[in-house]
């Protein structure tokens, strides 16, 4: 292996879906999605996961997974107009182990945190699961390692450390957000949170899950206001409570900045009795829009899940709680593991992205 930063005991190196209505109506008010048809490739053309980073500069940082033989790499590239060509930047991170589900967040000192699931394993059996979380001084060209948000020994019950995202909360601490699996069938969205810049972690608070049975996972969330102007805060995530095993995309919403979590509520669920929706991302567009990602398996007869799905979005007005409609197909079967990007232009566009044979994009406007 080659070793690009010494860790002590870390194996890695570090680089200088049942159908139900839900609302789905015609809106106007910015709710109505258009794809462009223009593809932006993140990455060449190659890569899964891929995730886009806004920075203070203007530039936006997009990451995504790739593999060498069996080496993982946790890759950056860089934009300077807008998410739509981007060029190589630098490695956050490379390793024979599982090492994946890469998210970046600019810090309010300039500095770009890293987070992402860095696990050993021994052929297919896990030997340590984490949550790891490294730093960039220069704009995510180099990196060094800063601490582990979590990490567990396996048992016989399945308990996983899964898909990290993360937030700046109001208050200015940083709130990880990521999936910890309880066994087989039960899985919870947890958060810990940081107030001396990702170098220690707070206990657990746990966003979803808790009073629940089912597999909560892959939550992302949004900053939003309402109509009344209280402050919210929304995170989407997929879930088999009341489906198993299959996924649909559940919500629940926060008053006090991530602090408790209430009002868990239905966001999608595919058309058909055997499909799927998960992995789901959320946004909210610089006029206000709720935009709500997934990847769902409903327009395939196949049913090999997570393969044969699409990446589409549904869109909501910025309501406690949210009513979602306008369902749009973002990228054709086969894409998976998608997300979505903000344009902080005043354009009120956002930009999708999902591996599609590769990390593709596309950008999406609402009238």
């Amino acid at each position: 292996m080659k070793l690009l930063c010494l860790l002590p005991l870390l194996s890695i190196a570090f680089a200088s879906p049942l159908n139900e209505t839900l609302n789905l109506v015609n809106r106007a008010n910015g709710l109505a999605p258009t794809v462009d048809p223009a593809v932006y490739l993140v990455n060449g053309g190659s890569g899964t996961y891929p995730r886009l980073a806004h920075l203070a500069d203007g530039s936006v940082l997009g990451t995504v997974t790739t593999f060498s033989g069996s080496t993982h790499l946790l890759t950056v590239t860089r934009s300077t107009d807008g998410a739509r060509t981007f060029s190589a930047w630098g490695t956050v991170a490379t390793g024979t182990g599982d090492l994946d589900n890469l998210f970046l967040m600019q810090l309010a000192n300039g500095d770009i945190l890293a987070t992402f699931r860095n696990h050993d394993r021994n052929g297919n059996t896990y030997t340590l699961y984490r949550i790891t979380a490294c730093i960039s001084h220069d704009n995510g060209r180099t990196w060094s390692f800063l601490s582990q948000v979590d990490q567990r020994t396996p048992t016989t019950a399945k308990n996983g450390l899964w898909e990290p995202w993360t937030r700046i909360s109001r208050s200015g601490a940083i709130q990880i957000y990521y999936a910890a699996e309880n066994n087989d069938n039960d899985q919870d969205i947890l958060m810990r949170s940081s107030t001396n810049g990702g170098q220690t972690w707070s206990g657990t608070t746990t966003v979803a899950g808790g009073s629940t049975t089912g597999r909560d996972g892959m939550a992302a969330c949004a900053d939003f206001t309402t109509a009344s102007g209280a402050a919210r805060l929304i995170c989407v995530f997929e879930t088999t409570e009341g489906t198993a095993p299959r996924f649909t995309i559940k919500s629940v919403i926060s008053s006090n900045d991530g602090a408790s979590f209430s009002g868990r509520a239905q966001v999608y669920r595919p058309t058909g009795s055997v499909t799927n929706a998960g992995a789901p991302f959320i946004v909210r567009t610089s006029g206000g829009t709720l935009v709500t990602s997934f990847h769902t398996d409903e327009d395939t007869s196949a049913q090999t899940w997570p393969n044969g799905a699409s990446f589409k979005i549904v869109t909501s007005l910025s309501n406690d709680p949210p009513s979602w409609g306008q369902k749009t197909t973002v990228l054709p079967v086969n894409s998976l593991w998608g997300g979505l990007y903000s344009r902080v232009d005043g354009s009120s566009t956002v930009v999708g992205c999902a591996d599609n044979g590769g990390a593709r994009c596309h950008q999406i406007s609402f009238a």
